[in-house]
């Protein structure tokens, strides 16, 4: 029986998430047959299934709340390969949120997933980074960020048209970008939205909502703000760049390995007596420098235009033995 690989996500898909799961898919799917379990009476044809029972299936989850799947999985085949794809960190996410079961919930099932053996899947190398600090040494772990494949366009000279892409009270933290550039001559576009607070509305801000083809929209600015306190690989970084968009983010977690130049990097919630990396002054000084985002931080532009599948491949090394 040749390689199989079953991709598990029961939950809803949505936007950029749904569309890397088809990549990953699709990817996989040249190398070897593999199936999408959305549904729970697909997941009991798979489990009753002799894929369930042969050593060269290789099952792909998504969400900590899996892991009773994965010991169930384990009791019916000891030596299954399981990945863990670790888009972002729950802990973090429910932190914010205020939902402390739910934080202590997902710390002890990520550390039940490594006691079980799966094989973690980075978004970031940001993120692997916070689970080791959380749990020490994990046995078998790779990055496998979200990139394009194929050349980027040209990145347009800021000129004051920021955007900012996510929804208040959420771990994008949309609130903070908009308290520091209040007053500071900026036009701000927000996209992504759900509602717009009364508090939150301002002349030099126009809320868009929640848009369709966001790489569309973002023609008409020239950079994005990133300031998430929680994230993995974000599939905005590369609508901004398809769109000729730069980029500025915060240099902590989650983007403190990302291959960004200091240029384009602000301190989050900066002390007073450090003006020079604070969100506006940096914005400010890349108005008026005109960098060239790409000749500045060709780590990333490469990084982005590397290869999805070649970079599937060497981490599902099972692939490379399909005959």
């Amino acid at each position: 029986m040749q390689n199989y690989y079953a991709i598990i996500y029961l939950g809803p898909l949505l936007g950029g998430f749904a569309k890397r799961i088809s990549m990953l898919a699709d990817s996989l799917a040249t190398k070897a047959k593999t199936e999408r379990i959305h549904s729970f009476s697909k997941l009991w044809r798979f489990l009753r299934s002799s894929r369930a029972r042969d050593n060269k299936t290789s099952v792909i989850i998504y969400s900590d709340l899996m892991v009773p799947l994965v010991a169930l999985l384990k009791i019916i085949n000891r030596n299954m390969t399981v990945y863990y794809m670790v888009r972002g960190d729950q802990v973090t996410w429910a932190r914010h949120a205020k939902r402390s079961v739910r934080a202590w919930t997902a710390r002890v099932f990520q550390k039940l997933m490594i006691i079980l053996g799966c094989r973690f899947v980075f978004a970031s190398k940001d993120l692997r980074q916070k689970f080791i600090r959380r749990f020490g040494e994990i046995n078998w772990a790779r990055v496998l960020p979200n990139t394009k494949g194929g050349p980027l366009p040209d990145i347009r000279a800021f000129d004051g048209r920021l955007a900012v892409v996510g929804d208040f009270e959420s771990v994008k933290n949309i609130e903070y970008v908009l308290e520091n550039l209040d007053g500071s001559g900026f036009n701000v576009s927000l996209y992504g939205n759900s509602k717009l607070p009364e508090m939150w509305k301002r002349p030099w801000l126009n809320a868009c909502g929640v848009v369709d083809d966001l790489k569309s929209h973002l023609q008409n600015n020239s950079l994005v703000v990133l300031a998430s306190i929680s994230e993995g690989f974000p599939n905005v970084l590369i609508d901004a760049l398809e769109a000729g968009c730069g980029i500025v983010a915060h240099k902590k977690f989650p983007f403190e390995h990302l291959p960004l130049s200091d240029d384009w990097r602000f301190e989050l919630n900066a002390p007073p007596d450090h003006t020079d990396s604070h969100l506006p002054s940096v914005l400010k000084n890349l108005r008026y420098s005109k960098e060239d985002f790409k000749s500045k931080n060709k780590a990333l532009i490469d990084l982005i235009g590397s290869d999805w599948s070649a970079r599937v491949f060497d981490i599902f090394c099972d692939c490379k033995r399909v005959a």
